[in-house]
């Protein structure tokens, strides 16, 4: 279940806040997959370049 907190009445600031996090999680997304493909590349360079 998700949960709310109002931090404003104004619309637009709801808006703003919408918008925000919305930016906010693709950063994370995109630091994420950044950092999962490095590991992955520094774990499987190795490997391929055996074969």
């Amino acid at each position: 279940m998700e949960e709310h907190a109002i931090l404003s009445e104004r619309l637009e600031d709801q808006l703003k806040a919408v918008e925000w996090a919305k930016m906010e999680q693709k950063r994370l997304l995109k630091e994420r997959g950044e950092r999962l493909s490095k590991e992955l590349m520094k774990k499987m360079t190795p490997f391929i370049l055996k074969q």
